[in-house]
């Protein structure tokens, strides 16, 4: 009697370790989200940016524009969408419109492609990059495209700390595709790696204290880490046999939504895995009707966990080893 008395216990310890287990709370947190997700995606011949809910359902165009519209990202009160668009004459420049795809305004013109927007947390400025045949640099605008300033040269990617402080951003200056921070009024350097692999898309987590980022080595699929600000605790988060870029981190910091790329076809899908890299849900098909890319998850309403992310109706949960 008592033998089966501890084995019940035993199984139900058991069932209470699943239950509270990432992959059952991914599921869940998933299940009961209310958020939206900004990406861009191919399915109409050329890009255009979209928004999904937390399911996947009640995709939306938001551009119609027969131009390409790329990169977006969310103001921080979750009111307005930053990206980049070739609709004008000339390079690509950074637009805003609202929420709903409304009142589109243009902020930036001149020479050279302006690319990669991200808001400050204050919402008051948006530091991007920009592309000329001279150099590569970051810049700094106000919010309504006033008070243009460039910040840091031989720079792409820049992701801006939560606390307003500092700029996480790519560069090649010292013989390395390294991480860099630089304050945000242009204080000194300070680099976060230091080995000769090639780093793309930095992302502060909400918490300041670590940066996800793509590491695409020679004949190798790009694989997302994450590191802390001050260079150590390197951890490898994906396994995947295809390219996997574009972290961005659910405001909870328990998520991290990215898009895997099959490069037979460039077929785009976005995933969404925990901040440990343990479970992942696809929230998108690789196929020619579906090439979405580059999601941001909305900062109010929540998504994944009390604040996060979409899901899809096809996602398949699943822990990973190796690929997916």
């Amino acid at each position: 009697m008592r033998f089966k008395l501890t084995a019940r216990f035993l199984l139900f310890a058991g069932l209470c370790v699943c239950l509270t287990s990432d992959e059952l709370w991914l599921r869940n947190a998933l299940a009961s989200n209310t958020g939206r997700i900004v990406f861009s995606s191919f399915r109409d011949g050329n890009f255009e940016i979209y928004v999904m809910d937390a399911h996947g359902g009640n995709q939306e165009n938001l551009t119609n524009h027969p131009a390409s519209d790329t990169q977006p990202d969310w103001s921080p009160d979750g009111t307005k969408i930053a990206f980049v668009s070739s609709r004008d004459a000339g390079p690509s420049q950074i637009h805003i419109m609202d929420a709903d795809g409304k009142n589109v305004i243009r902020l930036t013109d001149g020479r050279g492609g302006k690319m990669e927007p991200d808001w400050s947390p204050d919402g008051r400025k948006i530091a991007f990059s920009v592309d000329t045949p001279e150099e590569d640099h970051i810049a700094v605008m106000d919010a309504d495209g006033n008070n243009l300033q460039k910040l840091v040269d031989q720079a792409t990617d820049p992701s801006w700390s939560p606390d307003g402080g500092k700029i996480a951003f790519v560069s090649w200056r010292d013989r390395g595709h390294d991480i860099y921070l630089v304050g945000a009024i242009g204080q000194r350097l300070e680099r976060v790696t230091h080995d000769l692999t090639r780093k793309w898309n930095p992302s502060f987590s909400p918490d300041g204290g670590r940066i996800a980022y793509v590491v695409h080595k020679h004949d190798a699929p790009g694989q997302i880490y994450v590191v802390g600000v001050d260079g150590k605790k390197r951890v490898r988060l994906t396994h995947n046999e295809e390219n996997s870029w574009g972290p961005a981190w659910s405001p909870d910091g328990r998520t991290i939504a990215y898009y895997v790329i099959v490069d037979g076809d460039f077929h785009g899908a976005i995933h969404l895995m925990t901040a440990d890299g343990r479970y992942i849900r696809r929230l998108s098909h690789h196929s020619r009707n579906a090439r979405d890319f580059a999601p941001d998850i909305s900062p109010i309403g929540l998504a994944v966990s009390p604040a996060s992310k979409t899901t899809t109706i096809w996602g398949r949960l699943k822990k990973p080893a190796s690929n997916f």
